[in-house]
């Protein structure tokens, strides 16, 4: 698989890094042989990244909940985050993370028995379940070079530098510990009532529906508003179809740059900045196809087993592709400047999104539509 030399470069030099990381916690660790009882009774899971790296946990909190049924299962959230996992059938709480001291209050209450640190591995963080008193510590999932791969842990899985989902990077970890999962399904739980109201929001608007989104904070992963508009405007006129926008009103100009060369605007909803991330949810779910940039949306769709089709730039598909019985994606890799995400490319310029074709994602989301 072509990617730029120097993130392969990135790529041995964090691998060897990591290893490094894991003979130290080897050498020096006296508690790597200290077996973690079954009767755990209160577990705190850490992941303070955004939204699709919390997405991806759910297949590890499935299988906590399986192997610990009687337990608490809380989970520390950035603050802004909480309702990604709100009533989730696998946890029991989720806690935000506000500053360090009054996080620190919160779980040393709780006496936890067991952590699980996801993300991040940093020494503040590590250092706040140390000092929460939480009897057994467990991590070590991969990281970059200069970030923390977990301190204080009792026990760290061993860096398995596979290219794989960071579905299964999670559940390496409680692999680790002895707990096999049964399935990797991504689960997110839905308000009936909300459902409810956008069921009704949805009905009113001719089928299919087929959703975009199309903004991102990354320049590298956007595609050509007007390729957008091309697709869309096919899809109008070929199965009367309903293009349903979604974005967050931060992203407004570049939904609205789409929104501008489709002259039928009576085939269009436009919920840019009028969903929170419950309705989202609802709205993904309850679509037909969901044409996206990679994003949370990608994983959101993949959880409902919402038909959904990912076009991907610098980043890659192995890691964050689509999961769900029907998807698919769309990469350019032999022309990804796989890793720079910036706002400017250090080496070189990525023409991955450039080489996507407005007749591949339609061939692609017409397979989708037939399915």
């Amino acid at each position: 698989m072509p990617i730029h030399p120097i993130k392969r470069l990135e790529d041995n030099v964090r691998d060897l890094v990591q290893i490094g990381d894991y003979v130290l916690y080897l050498l020096i660790n006296f508690f790597k042989f200290k077996p973690i009882p079954r009767d755990i009774r209160r577990i705190l899971v850490v992941e303070l990244l955004n939204i699709g790296d919390i997405i991806v946990i759910t297949p590890t909190l499935r299988a906590l909940r399986q192997h610990y049924p009687f337990a608490e299962i809380d989970v520390l959230l950035k603050k802004d985050k909480q309702e990604v996992l709100a009533n989730h059938p696998s946890i029991t709480n989720v806690i935000p993370y506000i500053s360090f001291f009054q996080t620190l209050s919160t779980l040393r209450q709780r006496k936890y028995d067991l952590a699980l640190l996801l993300h991040p591995g940093s020494l503040k963080i590590s250092t706040l379940l140390l000092k929460a008193g939480i009897k057994y510590r467990v991590g070590g999932t991969k990281t970059g070079i200069t970030y923390g791969k977990g301190f204080f842990l009792h026990k760290k899985a061993f860096p398995n530098n596979k290219w794989q989902h960071k579905i299964d990077d999670n559940l390496d970890i409680i692999r680790f510990i002895n707990i096999h999962p049964t399935t990797r399904r991504l689960e997110l739980s839905l308000n009936p009532q909300v459902e409810k109201n956008i069921k009704t929001l949805l009905s009113k608007k001719k089928k299919p529906l087929i959703g975009m989104n199309v903004a991102s904070q990354h320049p590298s992963q956007r595609w050509h508003p007007e390729r957008f508009a091309q697709v869309a405007n096919e899809l109008i006129k070929k199965y009367k179809a309903t293009i349903v926008f979604t974005g967050i009103e931060k992203e407004r100009d570049q939904i609205q740059a789409v929104i501008n060369h489709i002259p039928n605007k009576q085939s269009i909803l436009d919920l840019t900045g009028k969903t929170n991330f419950e309705e989202l949810k609802a709205v993904i779910k309850h679509l037909d196809v969901l044409i996206t940039i990679d994003s949370s949306s990608t994983h959101i769709a993949s959880a409902f087993d919402t038909p959904v089709l990912t076009l991907f730039g610098s980043t890659i598909p192995t890691f964050w592709g689509p999961t769900g019985k029907h998807s698919s994606y769309i990469w350019k890799n032999k022309e990804a400047n796989v890793g720079w995400r910036r706002e400017y490319l250090i080496v070189g310029k990525d023409d991955s999104m450039e080489k996507i074709s407005t007749q591949e994602v339609l061939e692609q989301a017409k397979k989708l539509l037939k399915n």
